[in-house]
């Protein structure tokens, strides 16, 4: 969809397309397991994998990930075969119908660009800035499409009440992007894009281009009030609120009012404003003065959000753009850009298909057993903890032993809050791809609205579909969720040894515990309220061994001249080393449990990405790069020196006392 929502936040193992590693000749030389294990380990993967070119990166994740959307894909092709025999308002109903919309190009040829000048008629008619805020309101509420800000609900820090978050939308380029340009030719590529996009709206070149100019500069003057992505990863900078009357001091310009009364909220008193400074900045330049330069905006950003589900020409030029901007070279086929469009607005409904031929009870009942393991090491742990109070010690017990499991998917009658696509509105009835798009972005829009002033339901399934090959940690109800996309080999394989499943799913599973209790963890309870739970003394010892991270995994170099982000890497380093500390245990001194531990632990996070992608990771990515992620923790896991042997000389060698534990 447009823009999907996020019901809670994740601390997220890994995103297929945020795992990995530099790939360049020097990385591909043969190693030895005592001097770079990621490396020895992986050397023949990494050789023999490629980055296909439809896709900007590769790895296990990012695999696995296609091959269950091959695997729907030819679900979807066969339930499409069937179409008009299904009752309407069935997942077959919407799958078989809305995938007509999405192929049938003729029609989205001959359609989309009229929705898009009907859609786009009262900004264009706007001539002030109070009658460009109505427009803009307009279009959130009769379309759900958001150019200037964006609202969802959010759980208060201290209750299960739901709050609006209302954000102002970031620019098309990174902070980082648009204060240094990433690649020569960058920042001309991209005006010549928002360029292009106003053309295709009918501007004439020359004041397209000046426009787009403008448009950039406008971004650029943004970037210093934007949020660091260390910022971005910080719970408590999130988690920032604003009184109603605060938030109308710093939008004269843009009639806060107005927008509350647009977005359903004339009556909150509170909002999460993660960073009122930028909400400021956009003020500031919301003026008769830019009233032409706002207008474009948002006709570029509508266009730019509108593209992947309008006429073919438009989505191509989109496409063209991105991939360009990624390091893509070549364009997925037809059949599979429709079904993983069709995969991304029906995930519910093509979820519970894969839930029911590729998730057997025995692997959820296998994971549970093993999320009881590393539990119960956990639990071990704590309750031996030397630099913890005794009231500190109880307290991280009682939200070890809180703490929510979520394995597979959601249960038949386990709905999203809000639905991607609540309804499917065939062609035989007048739809098409942009209209049901549109109609159900304005219907998920007003059940967001209807969700403000309830109650969280802590027992639902928020994270991640099925079919993701992913985990999370969640602390809104304390949860960790483990979806059946990833229980599949290398994480997860029923006849692999007992080592390798703890180096894999093991592992994962130790990760998104280790999450309840790092830095942003460390703010929530049992009960997933923002609480202080510490001691002051016990806090300062807490801060001080996690603050150890950031200069110890800032130590690698993943580039000629470019080094692992200590600090913006920490919570997840932390989460690596605690769920290979656990697994570790689990092993109970066993050297060939330990060394399959060891080896499938390096595997799963083999990765290579494109140079334009990898950019962008690094500024932006809270995990460690494939080989600090594995060095890195292994290099500070006392279990590992045994198991290879690493002695002092050896690469992976650290000396203990400068081992980074937290757990």
């Amino acid at each position: 969809m447009i823009a999907k929502k996020t019901a809670a936040l994740c601390a997220a193992l890994a995103l297929t397309a945020v795992l990995g590693i530099f790939s360049s000749p020097a990385v591909v030389l043969a190693a030895s397991e005592k001097d770079d294990f990621y490396q020895a380990v992986n050397e023949k993967t990494l050789r023999e994998k490629q980055i296909k070119p439809t896709e900007a990166s590769w790895s296990w994740f990012h695999e696995r990930d296609l091959e269950n959307k091959e695997f729907l894909t030819k679900e979807i092709e066969d339930i499409a075969s069937h179409q008009g025999t299904y009752a309407k308002g069935t997942p077959e109903q919407k799958i078989a119908d809305l995938y007509q919309c999405i192929t049938d190009q003729e029609t989205r040829n001959a359609t989309a660009r009229q929705h898009i000048r009907d859609i786009l008629a009262p900004v264009k008619a706007a001539k002030t800035p109070q009658e460009l805020t109505e427009a803009v309101g307009e279009l959130h509420q009769k379309y759900g499409i958001n150019v200037l800000m964006s609202m969802d609900e959010q759980r208060l820090p201290d209750s299960r009440r739901y709050v609006a978050r209302f954000e102002p939308n970031n620019p098309f380029l990174s902070r980082y992007d648009l204060e240094k340009e990433p690649q020569p030719g960058a920042w001309k590529r991209h005006t010549e894009y928002i360029s292009r996009l106003l053309q295709e709206d009918g501007s004439a070149k020359d004041k397209a281009d000046t426009m787009a100019e403008a448009i950039l500069a406008y971004e650029k003057s943004l970037a210093p009030h934007m949020l660091t992505s260390e910022e971005k990863n910080d719970i408590m900078v999130m988690n920032q609120m604003v009184t109603r009357k605060e938030f109308l001091e710093m939008t004269p310009h843009l009639d806060g009012k107005r927008l509350l009364k647009d977005w359903g909220l004339s009556r909150e008193k509170v909002f999460f404003l993660s960073n009122p400074d930028y909400l400021c900045q956009i003020d500031a330049a919301y003026t008769e003065e830019n009233l032409e330069l706002m207008r474009n905006y948002f006709i570029a950003r509508t266009y730019d959000m509108l593209a992947p589900f309008a006429d073919i020409p438009l989505r191509d030029i989109t496409k063209a753009y991105y991939n360009q901007r990624y390091g893509i070279k070549q364009n997925r086929t037809e059949r599979e850009r429709a079904s993983y469009l069709l995969q991304d607005m029906l995930p519910y409904e093509l979820g519970q298909i894969y839930l029911k031929k590729r998730c057997t009870p025995h692997m959820v009942q296998d994971v549970r057993a093993m999320i009881d393991e590393v539990r119960k090491v956990y639990r071990s742990r704590l309750a031996a903890n030397t630099w913890m109070s005794p009231r500190t010690r109880a307290q991280a017990i009682e939200k070890l032993d809180a703490l929510r499991v979520f394995v597979g998917g959601p249960a038949a009658d386990d709905k999203p809050t809000i639905e991607d696509m609540h309804v499917v509105i065939p062609e035989s009835e007048g739809g098409d791809l942009l209209s049901n798009i549109l109609a159900s972005n304005a219907w998920a829009a007003r059940e967001e609205e209807k969700l403000i002033g309830t109650d969280f339901n802590p027992d639902k399934w928020y994270a991640f579909d099925p079919q993701d090959v992913n985990a999370a940690y969640i602390s809104d109800n304390n949860s960790i969720t483990i979806p059946a996309g990833i229980l599949q080999p290398p994480f997860y394989d029923d006849r692999a040894s007992r080592g390798a499943n703890l180096g894999g799913i093991g592992v994962v599973i130790g990760h998104e515990i280790s999450h309840a209790f790092d830095p942003n963890g460390s703010h929530t309870d049992k009960d997933g309220n923002v609480r202080d739970w510490w001691t002051k003394a016990d806090y300062d010892a807490f801060q001080k061994r996690a603050a150890a991270f950031a200069p110890y995994y800032s130590r690698y170099e993943l580039a000629p001249g470019q080094y692992e982000n200590g600090k913006l890497v920490m919570n997840e380093a932390i989460a690596d080393c605690g769920g290979l500390s656990a697994a570790t245990e689990i092993a109970a001194g066993d050297k060939t449990v330990l060394q399959d531990l060891y080896r499938n632990f390096a595997s799963i996070f083999a990765s290579k990405y494109t140079d334009q992608l990898l950019h962008q990771l690094l500024m932006l990515d809270p995990h460690p790069e494939g080989r600090a992620r594995v060095n890195g923790a292994l290099s500070s896991t006392d279990g590992f020196y045994g198991a290879y042997g690493i002695t002092d000389g050896d690469g992976m060698y650290i000396a203990e006392k400068d081992r980074v534990k937290l757990w």
